[in-house]
């Protein structure tokens, strides 16, 4: 009796690869903020915006509607969320009086610590069993696709690499 033969397995493509990783790490950190979020009376879009402001540091609402890749409208709603709860302010530049500037509070920032990390922590725990080389590596490739994806977003922006 013939034996069926199995198929022949196909290697993922690089795209395959990267795509899969990037989509379960996403799934997993969109977990590990659920876990703290509610809590707090946050929701993702107040957290990436929160992220943003502490980052970069104080910005108009524009210039965050272009970064976060939305709608003016929709980061002033997000920003008057952040304003009510008390961690973001709202001030006149100093450099030109007609421009509004959104910073951190105190407590924003204290907050935002707090978050980044729980999720640092949550990385820690998942990769204690990898070595240190593979950490170092894994690293370097994810900050390269980040330099790279972003200096895309500036100039999408209208602004150069």
């Amino acid at each position: 009796m013939p034996t069926a033969r199995a198929a022949p397995v196909v290697a993922p493509s690089r795209e395959q690869l990267l795509l899969e990783a990037m989509r379960s790490v996403s799934v997993t950190f969109r977990g590990w903020l659920a876990e703290v979020l509610p809590a707090r009376g946050m929701g993702m879009a107040q957290f990436w915006t929160l992220s943003d402001i502490a980052e970069h540091g104080p910005m108009n609402a524009a210039h965050l509607a272009t970064y976060r890749c939305v709608t003016p409208p929709t980061v002033s709603v997000v920003v008057d969320e952040l304003v009510r709860s008390g961690w973001v302010e709202r001030r006149r530049s100093e450099d030109d009086r007609r421009m509004v500037v959104l910073s951190m509070t105190p407590g924003g920032r204290k907050l935002i610590a707090e978050l980044w990390s729980h999720v640092a922590q949550k990385m820690v725990d998942a990769t204690r069993d990898v070595p240190q080389r593979d950490l170092e590596v894994t690293s370097r490739v994810l900050s390269t696709f980040s330099a790279r994806g972003r200096a895309d977003l500036v100039v999408a922006a209208g602004g150069s690499a």
